[in-house]
Formats: structure tokens, C-alpha cells, sequence
């Protein structure tokens, strides 16, 4: 049977690999999502599109906005 695993000479992981995403990253992760598949995003379609609540979009709704336009990416040819 194989057994995958760090070679004892290799430094152990300080923190988990997989770290758990803030609401404001997963929304922003959301919205280019969205967007890339040409859905216009607004809080109504974000709500009918995901599982955050209007509460949620409300509170945290601009902030992911802003971090959704600081990651995309834009080519002009």
C-alpha cells in the first residue's frame, strides 16, 4: 500500500494548508465568478445566485465589491 507523507528531512507545515476564507473573500470570489459568466451582480442576484443572506450582503457587500475589483484582471489589447 502507498503512503504519501513529507520525507523527515522536509520542515512540518506550521498552520493548516487549507485555510477557511473570510465571508468578504468568499463574496468577492462570488461576484467574479458572476461576473465571468456574464450575470450582472447586484445584491439581488447575489442573493439568488449563492447562499448568503441579505443580511450578509448588506454588511459586507461594498467591502467584497472592492476586493472583487482589486482582483480582477483586465487585458486592454
Amino acid at each position: 500500500m502507498l503512503h504519501y507523507a513529507l520525507h523527515e528531512t522536509m520542515p512540518k507545515p506550521t498552520k493548516a494548508a487549507l485555510a477557511k476564507k473570510s465571508i468578504v473573500e468568499s463574496m468577492a470570489d462570488k461576484m467574479l465568478e458572476m461576473g465571468m459568466n456574464g450575470i450582472a451582480v447586484t445584491a439581488d442576484s447575489l442573493a439568488e445566485h449563492s447562499s448568503f443572506t441579505r443580511a450578509e450582503i448588506e454588511r459586507h457587500g461594498l467591502d467584497a465589491a472592492d476586493m472583487a475589483k482589486m482582483r480582477a484582471v483586465r487585458r486592454v489589447a
